[in-house]
């Protein structure tokens, strides 16, 4: 054997070995289990991040096992086992979770993490190394500044994406340097963002439809909010995906999702959230103090759906449904039209029997015994489920009835009973999408099967063409 493979091989995890950072993943994880109980942990032992690592695991354990992988780093890993090579992890994550990586990829032998009080980072992960292995005595794999340390200490490096001021520095240290590419999504943060998703947002023109209002003034101040509203949004979604990681990773579509896949890092997630919060409101506010309020009030019930209610039964169909009627709140102060109550009611009914559309989608096309990842639900809901769609849909129907008739319509339309002729369309599209979630033929994201739906667009056209007619 020669030297080279009498070299020990040391892989960082974080952002090496996985396209991940452990710490973060359990943060999240235990959030979304506990929220207040994470956020004791974190206050109380913040100053200590070794205890801080292994007091969250305590909490709940991410699934390790699902987390995405650096190809390029594993095969490297694989190709000096191979060659009869030593293979060690070190990592300032928890020992505990060291071991079931190690285990994950069948790497035999010692592995080093995180054992309170010892946060095996930097230069306690450098000294830890050089004391098993000797100065010069092993290859690192790495990918950050903090690892330079211990670079400094190693016989050869191996770096990923290291950026060009980082790969200066390593090759400067006179070791022989192995940069390895990781190719992420440049797009990806725009994809985490889901702009296909704003078209949700278009309901905040509705109150200016529904009352024939189309002053310049009032389109302007409505497309400022919605701009506020999609960033906020997306700053939402942004939450939603760092809480469902393990369940987004179980899930035939959403673990290609850019945080549950790896292609965009969860820090950078996160610092783009920040970013969309900060901005959101501000932007609302352009369009007025109520505009902005509101569209706190949106961030904030967003969050606690995201934290807490998202996995109740029930009472998450009513959060989604309320969260469609502030945006039609939001419309109404930002083109300060004066609505009847009938609107609020048709919107709130119409989004209860999609938000039931979706579970049913979900339950249909379940992987999982029939259960929903990340949700209180599973197959002995779906015929309540398919109730409440049911119910919603005829009682969003009743009130555009009630409405034709009405006598705002009246005032609003030279033909009213053409407006009511609308509703049988509305019908159909509504049988329809029902019908197709039962069957499981339906994405598990109504926006996109809604927009994407040839047949259902045709319906919808056909009442729009209705509405313009009783004009």
């Amino acid at each position: 054997m020669g030297r080279d493979d009498a070299v020990p091989l040391v892989l960082d995890i974080d952002g090496t070995l996985l396209r991940t950072d452990l710490l973060m993943e359990t943060f999240w994880a235990a959030l979304g289990r506990n929220p207040l109980g994470t956020l004791a942990v974190f206050l109380s032992s913040f100053l200590s991040p070794a205890r801080l690592k292994r007091r969250l695991l305590e909490i709940t354990e991410p699934d390790i096992e699902l987390m995405p992988v650096n190809e390029p780093i594993l095969r490297k890993a694989r190709d000096a086992l191979a060659r009869g090579r030593a293979v060690h992890l070190a990592s300032g994550a928890d020992q505990v979770q060291v071991d079931a990586v190690a285990r994950r990829f069948g790497f035999p032998g010692e592995h080093f993490g995180s054992t309170d009080p010892r946060n095996l980072t930097g230069a306690a992960k450098a000294d830890l190394l050089v004391e098993r292995f000797g100065d010069g005595g092993f290859d690192y794999a790495g990918n950050a500044q903090v690892d330079l340390s211990i670079w400094r200490r190693a016989r050869a490096i191996l770096a990923v994406e290291p950026g060009a001021w980082l790969a200066a520095r390593l090759r400067r240290l006179e070791h022989p340097v192995d940069i390895l590419h990781d190719a992420r999504d440049p797009w990806a943060f725009l994809r985490e963002m889901r702009p296909r998703h704003w078209i949700k947002n278009l309901l905040l023109f509705l109150p200016l439809v529904a009352t024939h209002d189309f002053e310049p003034a009032a389109i302007l101040r409505v497309l400022v909010a919605i701009a506020a509203f999609s960033l906020g949004a997306s700053a939402l979604y942004i939450v939603n995906d760092l809480l469902d990681l393990d369940a987004d990773r179980h899930h035939p579509e959403k673990r290609n999702r850019p945080i549950a896949s790896g292609a965009l890092s969860i820090r950078g997630a996160m610092l783009l959230c920040a970013g969309l919060l900060l901005l959101a409101p501000f932007l609302a506010w352009q369009a007025g103090p109520a505009v902005a309020g509101l569209t706190v009030l949106y961030i904030l019930s967003s969050l606690t759906y995201s934290l807490w209610l998202k996995r109740l039964v029930w009472i998450d169909l009513a959060m989604l449904a309320w969260m469609f009627l502030l945006r039609v709140m939001t419309g109404v102060e930002a083109s300060q039209a004066e609505t009847s109550a009938w609107l609020p009611a048709f919107v709130f009914c119409a989004a209860l029997s999609l938000a039931a559309v979706k579970r049913i989608t979900g339950l249909a096309r379940a992987r999982h015994h029939g259960t929903l990842p990340g949700r209180g639900y599973d197959g002995t809901h779906m015929a309540t489920l398919e109730i409440i769609a049911t119910l919603a849909a005829a009682s969003s129907i009743a009130v555009f009835l009630a409405y034709a008739f009405g006598p705002v319509a009246n005032t609003l339309y030279a033909v009213p009973a053409m407006l009511a002729l609308a509703a049988i369309p509305l019908f159909f599209w509504f049988f329809r999408i029902i019908r197709l979630s039962v069957r499981g033929q339906e994405d598990y994201d109504p926006t996109v099967f809604v927009t994407h739906d040839r047949v259902g667009l045709a319906l919808v056209g056909c009442g729009i063409g209705l509405a313009l007619l009783a004009l």
